[in-house]
């Protein structure tokens, strides 16, 4: 098995790069909401719903002929309308992500240049969205070697404020459960799982001889990201408790000290341009590749939207990642289910082996994904 191990790491590396993101740093403060117990319940929920999603968009990849991504899936399996549909979800779910990204990542740059240049959170936000734009430009010749040093800061970012936390912990903080609350975990856990794009690329990187893999990878990227998300919470809300704030680290700076505030702040910023890169290139090559926009339109238009919405002043970080997850997330969770629906029952399936999700299963997803997104709408305009 040993000629396997590179792809199969390689793939799991990527994975879990593609994973992890901001949505982490929303978790504490809605668990903290809900209760640590209910929101872990829904977290570990959650992840074996996606992971059967992310099952079922595999076996579309494996069985249809072709290179292709999550829209152009879409729009061979449900129709062209579909397609245009779920491009709309997936823009409108990476501009809201773009958009948390500025909001956090203007706070990191405030607490860390603040005291030297001055300013407002909001000019530190516009930076990171200027400065990031730049180099969207440029395509993936700027990015495409930052992979393994960006999950290597993220996951020694999540080390580091783990071990800084521990000798903090206070186990009363736990016992609290606030079920007038239950729901606000829900939407926060979708972004901060979202990844269904990543499987089209675990396809390309194990290659046709080891296409046996990628129900190995993603089971395995999905038990290392829950893991992470779940110690990281416990440690953020073992010491800030109820006072948890939305972006976690700022409620630890009291106890943990001005050096802990710098080097959150220092690795964070670092992180958040990557990964704000990565993502406006994403949605760049899908205006580019997939509908066959120039790529001066399709850069304006990938890094105009997110500042706009910033200017009209959605800067709500945990809204903005609720609602992104809950509605945009769960769209494309029903899209994939049933493209997955017709698939089973089209030709591929009769000359080849396919993985058999019981319907139930299937509508199930559906029926859940569905129900979140009434019950995310509803939060979000003050109606529940």
């Amino acid at each position: 098995m040993r000629h396997a191990s590179l792809p199969f790491f390689r793939s799991l590396g990527m994975m879990i790069g593609a994973m992890i993101g901001v949505g982490v740093f929303g978790l504490p403060y809605a668990f903290a909401q809900s209760g640590f117990g209910v929101g872990l319940l829904q977290l570990f929920v959650l992840g074996v719903l996606l992971v059967i999603l992310q099952l079922m968009f595999s076996e579309v990849v494996v069985q249809t002929p072709g290179s292709h991504r999550l829209v152009s899936y879409i729009g061979l399996y449900l129709g062209p309308v579909w397609k245009w549909v779920t491009l709309l979800a997936f823009a409108l779910g990476i501009w809201g992500a773009m958009l948390a990204y500025m909001v956090v990542g203007g706070e990191f740059l405030y607490s860390l240049l603040f005291p030297f240049l001055g300013g407002s959170p909001s000019v530190y936000a516009y930076a990171v969205a200027g400065i990031s734009s730049l180099f969207i430009f440029g395509g993936l010749k700027y990015v495409s070697k930052m992979e393994i040093l960006i999950i290597s800061i993220l996951l020694f970012l999540f080390l580091f404020i783990i071990l800084a936390s521990l000798p903090h912990i206070q186990l009363e903080h736990y016992a609290t459960i606030d079920l007038s609350h239950f729901f606000v975990p829900y939407g926060v856990i979708l972004f901060a799982l979202a990844g269904l794009g990543i499987v089209p690329e675990i396809k390309e990187v194990l290659g046709s001889n080891h296409l046996r893999l990628m129900a190995p990878v993603i089971i395995s990227g999905m038990c290392i990201i829950l893991f992470i998300y779940a110690f990281f919470s416990f440690a953020i809300i073992g010491v800030s408790g109820p006072a948890t704030t939305p972006t976690a680290f700022e409620g630890l700076v009291p106890s943990l000290g001005e050096t802990f505030r710098i080097v959150t702040a220092m690795l964070g910023s670092v992180t958040i341009f990557s990964i704000y890169l990565i993502l406006g290139i994403e949605l760049l090559n899908t205006f580019k590749f997939d509908f066959h926009r120039s790529h001066r339109f399709s850069w304006v238009l990938v890094c105009l939207v997110p500042i706009l919405f910033y200017s009209f002043g959605f800067r709500e970080f945990i809204h903005i990642i609720s609602f992104v997850g809950g509605v945009f997330g769960g769209i494309l969770g029903i899209l994939v289910a049933l493209m997955y629906w017709v698939m089973r029952r089209s030709s591929f399936c009769k000359t080849h082996h396919c993985l058999n999700f019981p319907a139930p299963l299937t509508w199930a997803i559906i029926a859940i994904f569905s129900f979140g997104i009434i019950i995310e709408c509803l939060m979000t305009f003050n109606l529940l």
